[in-house]
């Protein structure tokens, strides 16, 4: 009887610590931040969709604790943040809008510590926006290739984490170094122009300027090919497809003028994924009838159901979006803090304009759209400027030194990134009196057919 109880013992214990553990323990602070804040899911299906991301909940101060599933291990960010975060991880960080302020203990730490330096694509990668640019291509391609080493040997002496981790980051820094020297072309001295001079010049003028800068352009994007072709086949793995600035590389692929890709053959799963993100911005540019079911129809010949997920989770976002849909409701808030809801101005047709303060080509439609306020005055139409802030603080202060003669709203309802599906601003939407969806991508105040569509509605 001992030897079966023993036994039994045994096999409770052996099941006890082979069940796989599928969550992550996070506490902290989100310094700065908006009480509730997403956190982005940024592994490969991410390009595609975000039916991933997750809402951290904080208090006033922006504390939280909390407890997320997760079967595998993934990248996540928030804000200019980048998480790495494997089942099993005990994080206690603190985390604020500048990545480099954050800290990190406990289990998983060394792997988020080491995200931090995570450079961006948007500044060059390694050019840091132009703070390693040196006198010639030569001189910043070596200054490139020096800071990825340093990189390199930081990530080497990592001991705390996966071979994956390590194999994933390493790509992630080849694709930095491949960002950069491409990115170099927008740092040439002779690529750069007077601006103010620029707008001043004739369109003769500028359409010189420009076809010169073109010529310039090409030819050291040609030039660079050889170094650009042997990096780019070693990024080709699919477990690279986790990292951003991976899959940015490797878009490259579907309008390769200069051969950077000439004889690389990308695997099934990565040309799946680009025909899936084509799919899902199609779906952007038009909510029809027929890129829904384009969409769809992709789903049905998917081989891959992560990527599938994603494309499905849009288009029954989109198919809500469709003409003549019911307008989804949000709620808004005015300067003074009271609460209205969108559905508030069903009677009358509605030109909603969602920008924010940090967003320039937003700040630039917003005199395009006072203007057209003003030419339908009393017509049965009201224009909503929806700030998407995620301080109300922060609006507050820019409406004090920005005049508006439209009464102006903010909102941080989740059903605009749900259910509105804003990936992306400035972005307008045109509801009829009915609080019926005319077009949930209506065109800017500035482009043309904006009045003839509205005329069409009233």
């Amino acid at each position: 009887m001992k030897n079966i109880i023993y036994i039994l013992g045994v096999i409770f214990l052996c099941f006890s610590c082979s069940k796989k553990t599928t969550t992550v323990h996070l506490k902290g602070q989100l310094k700065g931040m908006a009480p509730k804040e997403v956190m982005c899911y940024d592994g490969t299906a991410s390009i595609v969709g975000d039916s991933r991301d997750i809402l951290i909940y904080t208090d006033e101060n922006g504390y939280f604790d909390t407890i997320i599933e997760l079967s595998k291990p993934e990248y996540f960010s928030i804000s200019r943040n980048t998480l790495y975060l494997t089942p099993g991880d005990d994080l206690e960080m603190v985390i604020t809008e500048n990545n480099q302020e954050a800290t990190f203990s406990g289990t998983g730490a060394e792997a988020n510590n080491y995200m931090k330096k995570r450079l961006f694509p948007k500044g060059g990668s390694f050019l840091e926006a132009g703070r390693y640019v040196r006198a010639d291509f030569f001189q910043t391609k070596s200054t490139v290739d020096s800071l990825a080493e340093v990189r390199r040997h930081e990530l080497a002496e990592l001991k705390k984490v996966s071979s994956d981790f390590k194999r994933m980051e390493e790509a992630r820094i080849t694709a930095d170094v491949v960002n950069s020297y491409i990115s170099y072309a927008s740092y040439r001295k002779d690529i750069r122009f007077d601006w103010q001079a620029y707008q001043q010049a004739s369109q003769e003028e500028q359409k010189r300027i420009n076809e010169e800068r073109q010529k310039i352009r090409d030819a050291y994007l040609t030039a660079i090919t050889p170094d650009l072709k042997r990096l780019c086949k070693t990024l080709t793995d699919t477990l690279f497809l986790n990292v951003a600035v991976v899959r940015d590389i490797l878009s490259y692929s579907e309008r390769d003028q200069y051969g950077w890709f000439e004889g690389i053959e990308l695997p099934e799963r990565t040309k799946e994924l680009y025909e899936a993100v084509d799919k899902v911005e199609a779906l952007r540019q038009a909510v029809t009838a027929t890129t829904v079911n384009q969409a769809r129809d992709f789903i049905a010949r998917a081989k891959y159901q992560d990527v599938a997920t994603e494309v499905r989770h849009k288009a029954d976002q989109a198919g809500k979006l469709v003409k003549g849909q019911p307008a989804i409701d949000i709620i808004i808030k005015d300067v003074d803090g009271n609460i209205k809801h969108l559905s508030d101005f069903r009677g009358k047709v509605i030109y909603l304009d969602l920008w924010a303060t940090w967003c320039g080509p937003c700040i630039q439609e917003s005199p395009a759209f006072e203007a057209l306020s003003k030419k339908y005055e009393g017509k049965d139409i009201v224009f909503l400027p929806v700030s998407t802030d995620s301080q109300m603080a922060t609006w507050k202060s820019y409406l004090q030194s920005h005049h508006k003669d439209l009464p102006q709203y903010i909102s941080q309802d989740q059903a605009l990134k749900d259910d509105w599906c804003v990936k992306y601003i400035p972005r307008f939407i045109l509801i009829d009196r009915d609080f019926k969806i005319v077009d949930a991508y209506a065109p800017r105040p500035s482009e043309e057919g904006i009045e003839s569509l509205l005329n069409s509605v009233l």
